[in-house]
């Protein structure tokens, strides 16, 4: 997400890490960067505030004293509305998840699927990241009058609602549903977990993170992330029932256009 869409949700940016002020100066200015950049040399506050990352030996000569990469959202009296943070250095969060999950505004990237029972939209924070990086999902479903599907749990004669992505670029991938309403169908003499109306669940995607260099151990991990578009590649499972009849399961395959984008280089060294 970009600063101007942050700001258009009414969200400042401001990042702190352990770099001395020369170095994020330096950085800032190879990078055009536009919000408040702070050094915590030392790592006082990132201690202060419990995410020094334990993952990182203490004799590491380049990252110990890094924080676990992650977000606050602040409200402007200073309550912590949301926060989010990964376990290691290679993944990080982006802020579009927060934005997406506090916000108004529909995902920066969504497809619709329509059936004569239902209209889907599944979403994603944004249309472009960095290879690593974690991204929000959304599924809206608006069913129509008179029909509903089914969560869980279910018997294995039914389909429980769910979203998959079966892509070699996403990595750690999770939605949580809301609690399906128990719902009595006279014609089965059943009492089973079913939606109907709206309902809206709310995810994360990790985009498989692609190690500069590669190694011959490295071979499990899968073929290196490519910068450039690619298309996310999914399927949204459900089965429709009204009082009268019950649908067969679909599953209808779907894409999400997604844009990764090149590792940003270092910044240049200072000069001597």
């Amino acid at each position: 997400m970009s600063l101007a869409a942050l700001k258009a949700q009414g969200i400042n940016a401001a990042s702190i890490t352990y770099d001395s002020r020369d170095v994020l100066q330096r950085f800032s200015q190879s990078y055009a960067i536009e919000y408040p950049m702070l050094s915590d040399e030392g790592s006082r506050v990132i201690r202060a505030f419990g995410i020094l990352n334990s993952n990182i030996p203490e004799d590491h000569p380049m990252l110990y004293g890094v924080p676990f990469p992650g977000d606050y959202l602040i409200a402007p009296d200073g309550t912590v509305r949301d926060k989010m943070f990964l376990p290691t250095y290679e993944h990080r969060p982006s802020a579009t998840q927060i934005a997406l999950r506090h916000g108004n505004d529909r995902p920066g990237n969504s497809v619709e699927i329509k059936t004569d029972t239902l209209r889907a939209t599944i979403g994603l924070s944004a249309d472009k990241c960095f290879p690593g990086q974690q991204l929000g999902v959304t599924l809206e479903v608006h069913l129509e009058p008179g029909w509903h599907i089914y969560g869980e749990p279910l018997p294995k004669s039914y389909q429980p609602t769910a979203l998959q992505f079966e892509d070699s670029l996403v990595g750690d991938y999770a939605l949580e549903m809301p609690t399906a309403d128990p719902i009595l169908l006279k014609a089965l003499g059943e009492t089973l977990p079913a939606y109907r109306g709206e309902i809206r669940a709310f995810g994360k995607m990790g985009i498989r993170w692609s190690p500069p260099i590669r190694a011959k151990f490295l071979e499990a991990l899968g073929p290196p992330v490519q910068p450039g578009l690619h298309q996310i590649n999914g399927m949204f499972l459900f089965q429709a029932c009204s009082d009268e009849v019950c649908q067969a399961p679909q599953s209808i395959k779907f894409q999400l256009p997604l844009t990764i984008e090149p590792g940003v280089p270092a910044p240049p060294k200072k000069s001597p």
